[in-house]
């Protein structure tokens, strides 16, 4: 392939446009790309001849993708033009390919896109090249056809016009020898033209010399083979020479073939259905043919010499007038015209594929115009539900989203789409004539299954099925969703299977990761659920010493129950607080920092207004990672089950050890068997309990990723907790 590509790129996205032509231009070396946001533009330029071929997008604020088409194909309709577009779908589709659309290519994510657009715009145009070059050539052929070889003479002027000097195919036009005629042995007039046409032809020859006019004349001559054959001959008289015998020099040529087209012609010209006529450059009418005078009631008097538009076919509709006189003025451009439009008959209207094609001379000079009309109200019928019944089909074959085979009803693959090839190692022409269940997609364990339902739905059924395909190349398979349907004619009998499968694998891995993703939820949720109640009961204390510390203040006047009522609501705050942090981020631990236990420690008592006679201990600069808000919490449960489970003097040590820190006092203890059972939410020894301070204590240690154990007190008598943090 040589030759630069001029391509123009419509799309009102200028940076997407830029894009566009760069990797293009980066794809191909011929191709020169010229952007155009503008469709009214882009279509100017076309119409200077600028351009190979028009790559458009469909979605434009202008005109869209179809407008632009339709309004190139009036102008310019072999110009090859690519709908490019981001907007895929059948409707699109089909619009293009009536408006004409020479390709059609959907955009999609990553470069690749690009190499094909560039292939595309190579092929269409090397072949658009292809098919203007057979054109010319078809044209310089008629025109040496039509200007066949043949006989240069001079001869008398006397009945049988003795010849005097032959040049040219004179024995491959006659069958004679040349010479025979210069001897005089033969005469033309006599020997060779047809006795039906001697006296005629005689006539119109001398007619023309007393004019002092060349002549031209067509008639029938008898070769040596008894045959006949059509000539067609010009001459006029030369200038006397001494002996005053009038002669005359001319040139004869076979045209038995043209005139057999003639006839032809004629034939097909007033015997046919189709609406056939000749007008001149300007659309005058110069003659109608009997199908079309028919149709219109009128007899050929009454339309030759009427501009075409102005013919009883195109009274009716204002439409048709347009057509028809937009039609002249395109042919006499040099272009065909064609459009389906309605017309007026005498009887009624007519849908009809209308056309009007120019003929040219040898120098390219537009001498007739020939318009047509083929009624196709009928087919148009037709072409519907053929064409909903097409949409169907390409609508399952070709969507990109499904693997499509098309079967014989013993199961022989006869087609399948590029979808389903992508999935494997091997080319149509490997697949299409094996039978189906030996193809790549299906592995041996299922092939009798496949027989099964090619069996099914060759006898009628409609076959839904699961499977899992492999993948060249992939450690992956395939899990598809798929039918085996029957395909029915008129009469009921299966003639075709189409078998189906849509790829769910990216399904089924999501619908795995949204139950992962569901229980993970469900789990936080029931933490934060878990959470909730914890911090509840967590609220109760607070609570209590608020409502303790005010009947207090009020019986004894005191102030200083006042200000520890304050400190309790302040805690009621901090819960509050850290409640609504949890419920937002879905976090009970959020801020891990270094905690010093005495401050803590004291803050906890506070909180949680143990007896007077109550006291703890804090061993001196212990320190531990977490979140200081949470391990408050915890520190004030194990303060509440102390004071709850031993007496009004308990004593409460806290301190480190190697392992993490530690907290006991001097209470009853736990009993070994209800160790296990302690931080179980809804567990507890008394008989008020609700068992959930110890299992909010639990749920915090787990929070930050720590354990704890119970064991019995070391230092004092009661029991010990020993939270591992590292």
């Amino acid at each position: 392939m040589t030759g630069s590509i001029q391509v123009l790129h419509v799309d009102d996205d200028r940076a997407f446009a830029d894009l566009v032509s760069e990797f293009l231009e980066r794809k191909s070396e011929r191709i020169d790309v010229r952007t155009e946001t503008s469709p009214t533009d882009a279509l100017e330029a076309t119409r200077r001849g600028e351009v190979d071929c028009v790559v458009s997008d469909h979605d434009m604020p202008e005109m869209d993708g179809i407008e632009l088409l339709e309004a190139v194909r009036e102008e310019r309709p072999e110009l090859p033009f690519i709908l490019f577009t981001g907007k895929g779908s059948e409707t699109i589709a089909s619009e293009a390919v009536s408006a004409g659309v020479t390709d059609y290519l959907q955009k999609e994510p990553g470069t690749d896109q690009y190499t094909l657009l560039a292939n595309r715009i190579e092929n269409v145009v090397e072949r658009y090249r292809s098919q203007r070059a057979v054109t010319r050539q078809k044209r310089r052929l008629e025109t040496l056809v039509s200007n066949l070889p043949g006989v240069v003479y001079r001869c008398e002027n006397e009945p049988g016009w003795p010849m005097e000097e032959i040049e040219g195919e004179f024995e491959r036009l006659t069958g004679y020898d040349p010479e025979r005629f210069e001897e005089g042995d033969l005469v033309w007039g006599e020997d060779v033209v047809h006795p039906d046409d001697r006296e005629e032809v005689w006539n119109q020859v001398q007619a023309s010399i007393e004019r002092d006019e060349p002549f031209e004349c067509t008639y029938r001559i008898r070769p040596a083979d008894d045959g006949t054959k059509w000539v067609w001959e010009r001459g006029r008289t030369v200038p006397g020479v001494a002996d005053n015998v009038e002669r005359i020099e001319g040139f004869i040529t076979d045209i038995t073939e043209s005139k057999r087209r003639e006839r032809r012609f004629e034939a097909i010209f007033h015997n046919t259905y189709q609406f056939t006529g000749l007008t001149a450059p300007d659309g005058t009418i110069l003659e109608a043919n009997d199908a079309s005078l028919s149709f219109a009631g009128v007899d050929r008097e009454a339309v030759v010499g009427l501009p075409l538009w102005e013919g009883p076919w195109f009274q009716s509709e204002p439409d048709a007038r347009r057509a028809a006189r937009e039609a002249v003025d395109t042919a006499n451009d040099g272009e065909l015209y064609r459009e389906e439009i309605t017309i007026q008959g005498e009887d009624g209207e007519a849908v009809v594929d209308f056309s009007v094609r120019p003929v040219t001379n040898q120098d390219g000079e537009v001498t007739l115009l020939v318009p047509e009309g083929r009624d196709i109200s009928e087919l148009k019928r037709r072409e519907e539900n053929l064409r909903r019944t097409e949409r169907d089909f390409e609508a399952i074959f070709n969507d990109p989203n499904l693997l499509v085979g098309l079967l014989d009803t013993d199961g022989t693959t006869l087609d399948v789409n590029d979808t389903a090839i992508e999935y494997v190692d091997a080319d149509r022409d490997d697949i299409v004539g094996r039978p189906f269940p030996e193809t790549p997609w299906w592995t041996d364990d299922s092939r009798e299954a496949v027989e099964r339902w090619i069996s099914e739905a060759a006898d009628g059924e409609y076959v839904e099925y699961d499977a899992t395909h492999p993948v060249d190349g992939d450690e992956e398979s395939l899990i598809v969703e798929g039918t085996f349907r029957p395909v029915f004619d008129d009469e009921g009998t299966v003639t075709r299977i189409v078998a189906s499968a849509k790829d769910v694998t990216e399904r089924y891995r999501r619908t795995r990761e949204l139950e992962r993703r569901t229980r993970e939820l469900e789990r936080r949720n029931e933490r934060l659920d878990e959470f909730a109640s914890f911090v509840s009961h967590d609220l109760q204390s607070p609570i209590s010493t608020v409502r303790g510390r005010l009947e207090l203040a009020l019986e004894s006047g005191d102030l200083e129950h006042v200000e520890r009522a304050v400190e309790a609501i302040e805690r009621v705050d901090d819960l509050r607080s850290d409640l609504g942090d949890a419920l937002s981020t879905g976090d009970i631990v959020s801020d891990i920092e270094p905690v010093e236990l005495g401050p803590l420690v004291d803050r906890v008592w506070t909180a949680t207004d143990p007896p007077e006679v109550a006291s703890y201990t804090v061993e001196r600069d212990t320190r531990v990672d977490a979140d200081a808000d949470a391990l408050q919490r915890l520190f004030e449960n194990l303060v509440r089950n102390s004071v709850e489970h031993g007496p009004d003097d308990v004593e409460v040590r806290v301190g480190g050890f190697e392992r993490g820190v530690f907290y006991e006092d001097d209470g009853s203890g736990i009993d070994p068997d209800h160790r296990e059972d302690v931080f179980t939410p809804g567990f507890s020894t008394k008989s008020r309990g609700k068992g959930m301070g110890m299992a909010s204590v639990r749920q915090i240690v787990s929070a930050h990723g720590w354990e704890i154990d119970i064991t019995d007190g070391v230092e004092l008598d009661g029991v010990r907790f020993e939270i591992v943090t590292g």
